[in-house]
């Protein structure tokens, strides 16, 4: 599952960040979203994109695009 599936309220653990773009993968890392890190979406766009996401003590607006390459182990 990667991050762009969660709903707003739900959390995960980033598991794995997976892409070939080294400058993509550079970017969401200086975020704060690094493997073992617990994220929660607060909330969506209307249209989906970008979405908001917690991450530490952190809020960050995300693309949906940049979601997809963030695999996340959903939290019960």
């Amino acid at each position: 599952m990667t991050l762009k599936d969660l709903k707003p309220g739900q959390k995960g653990i980033v598991e794995n960040l997976c892409d070939a773009n080294p400058s993509l993968m550079s970017r969401v890392m200086a975020l704060g979203i690094v493997p073992g890190e617990e994220l929660e979406v607060l909330r969506k766009a209307p249209l989906g994109d970008p979405m908001q996401v917690k991450a530490g003590g952190s809020y960050i607006s995300i693309r949906r695009a940049d979601c997809s390459i963030i695999d996340v182990a959903l939290i019960a």
